[in-house]
Order: C-alpha cells, then sequence, then structure tokens
C-alpha cells in the first residue's frame, strides 16, 4: 500500500467523520473552514515527494492534518461575509411550494419543518425513491397507510419533491435546493414512512450521512447509496428473493443486518478496510456464506469506498 494513499485516506475519515458529528450536535466544524485548509493540503501533496521513509512520511501527514483540523473547528466564522450570505440565501429561495412548510423556530434559527405525503394507489406494484439531501440524519424505520409520508426538519436550505407516474410503476424524487452548509451548526434530519404493499427501489445521493433504514417489513429490491463520509446501518427482512445494496462512498461505516436463512455476496472495492464477514467464505475480493448457490434469498452487497468499515450480521 502506497503511503500517499494512506494518509490521503485518513484525511477523507477525519473531515467526515467531524461533518457527521457537527450534523448531530456533538461538536462545531464549519464547511467554511475547509477552504482555509489548502495550505495544509499543499504540505501533504509536498510529503508525499520527500524521499524519506514511508513511517515518516505517514507521521507527519497524520500530524499536519490533526492540526489543520484543530484549527479549523475552533476558527469563528459566525460574523464572516460568508455566514451573512448564506443566512440571507436560506430566506430567499424562489420556485418552492412554502404550503408545505411549517416555520416553528424563531427566525434567528432559521430552521423549517418540511412534510409531505403521496396517497397508495392498489395499481402500484413499484416505487422508486430517489433522494438528493445532501448531509444529514435519516431515518426509515415505520410504515404508513399512504405511499410515503416524509417529514424533514434543517437549516440548509428548502426540499422539493416530484412524483412521476409510469402504469404501474411511481417515482419519487426529494432533493434539497439550494442547500448550503451554514457556519456553526447544520441541521439536516429527515424522517421517512413507507408503504408495505410496493416493491421498493431506493436510490439515495447523500454527503456526510448517518442513515439508517429498518427495510424488514418491506420488498426491497434495490438499494443504492452513493456518499462521501457515512455511517449507514441498513436491516433487511425475508419479504423479497433478490436484493442488491450498492454502496459508493469516500469513507464509511457500514453495518448490514440479514436474515440467517438468506444467500449473501459480498464484493468490496476498497483501498482501506475492515470486514468483519463471520462465516463468510473468502474467493479473492468476493465473500459468501455456504451454499449461497442454492440459497433461496439471495442478498447480494458491493461497496466502493476510499475507507470502510463493513460488518454483515446474520440473524
Amino acid at each position: 500500500m502506497k503511503n500517499k494513499n494512506i494518509f490521503w485516506g485518513i484525511l477523507l475519515v477525519v473531515i467526515g467523520t467531524l461533518f457527521i458529528f457537527d450534523n448531530l450536535g456533538w461538536l462545531h466544524f464549519s464547511f467554511r473552514a475547509i477552504f482555509d485548509m489548502w495550505p495544509a493540503l499543499l504540505i501533504l501533496w509536498g510529503i508525499s515527494m520527500l524521499p524519506i521513509k514511508g513511517g515518516l512520511k505517514t507521521t507527519l501527514s497524520v500530524v499536519t492534518v490533526v492540526l489543520a483540523i484543530l484549527v479549523g473547528s475552533t476558527r469563528d466564522y459566525s460574523s464572516s461575509h460568508w455566514s451573512t450570505m448564506l443566512n440571507r440565501h436560506v430566506h430567499h429561495v424562489r420556485g418552492v411550494d412554502w404550503d408545505d412548510y411549517e416555520d416553528d423556530k424563531s427566525a434567528d434559527d432559521n430552521i423549517y419543518t418540511y412534510k409531505f405525503f403521496e396517497d397508495y394507489e392498489e395499481s402500484i406494484d413499484v416505487a422508486i425513491l430517489n433522494m438528493d439531501i445532501a448531509a444529514g440524519k435519516f431515518r426509515i424505520e415505520d410504515t404508513t397507510s399512504f405511499l410515503i409520508d416524509f417529514e424533514a426538519e434543517n437549516n440548509l436550505g428548502q426540499y422539493k419533491k416530484e412524483i412521476m407516474k409510469n402504469g404501474s410503476t411511481t417515482e419519487i424524487y426529494v432533493r434539497l435546493e439550494d442547500g448550503k452548509f451554514r457556519s456553526g451548526t447544520n441541521k439536516n434530519h429527515a424522517y421517512i414512512k413507507l408503504n408495505t404493499h410496493p416493491l421498493w427501489e431506493m436510490k439515495l445521493d447523500v454527503g456526510a450521512a448517518d442513515f439508517v433504514a429498518d427495510l424488514r417489513d418491506f420488498k426491497v429490491r434495490k438499494v443504492e447509496i452513493d456518499g462521501g463520509a457515512s455511517a449507514i446501518k441498513l436491516k433487511i427482512g425475508d419479504r423479497q428473493n433478490e436484493t442488491n445494496i450498492d454502496i459508493e462512498s469516500g469513507a464509511s461505516a457500514v453495518k448490514i443486518y440479514i436474515p440467517e436463512s438468506a444467500g449473501c455476496e459480498v464484493i468490496s472495492d476498497i483501498m482501506l478496510s475492515d470486514l468483519d464477514l463471520n462465516g463468510f467464505i473468502k474467493e479473492g475480493k468476493t465473500y459468501h456464506t455456504p451454499d449461497f448457490d442454492n440459497s433461496k434469498q439471495k442478498i447480494y452487497i458491493r461497496l466502493e469506498a476510499a475507507i470502510s468499515a463493513l460488518n454483515v450480521i446474520r440473524e
């Protein structure tokens, strides 16, 4: 493994982790600080070119990253022009259906609650949920008699929805329009309930995400997650004979629960990894459960990331 890959990987993990902690409210880390870290990036690039031992390169790189993060996480941007423009922009988003919004906080907080639901029709066989929602905390943990019941609370921008129907297939598009990271704590929490009758596909484009989905009550054909630094927890049930899970991220910690009776195949294409696949059989880059070919239910997992920890739990 090249040492420059190691410390660039460390940089991705540290920055991504700090964004997650900031979204959860555990510490303050400003997006503006990334732009002020360019001298540290030049230093890292220079270290990778120095004719010194690999261990020393890695040590120097880690020290540089830690110092840069400490500076970025403690600097105050609250009075900057950047902050003023972002706060102004949040209040002047055009083309939004404001009937879906409830301003349940003070104006100074710039926090809005967005709610919508779509009626379920018996003619719907397949439902596709597309979400482009930047960074934040997202939960799918309950059922509803509607096709979808969506509620979000954020201070980054305004949500926009679009419903498209094509025969027995309904596609739901949810995106965060003009979403901007603010100085101070960023908040973007979404809670989603789904109907249990259709066959579901999910395509999620997220940034630094804390994503938890308990999908055991649903028929799930496909889950695609494209993100930055993500903490992902999925639970898959036995209502669908074949499920494909595809995760691409800069750095991720992924935990997937599957039925013990299901056959599972894992393909991992990652630079640095910590794989916890108890009971799986390894064949090259592929891991599979015993007697996978003869299993009635099959779950295919593909993970592509710079750095990741993957844990597949059979229960």
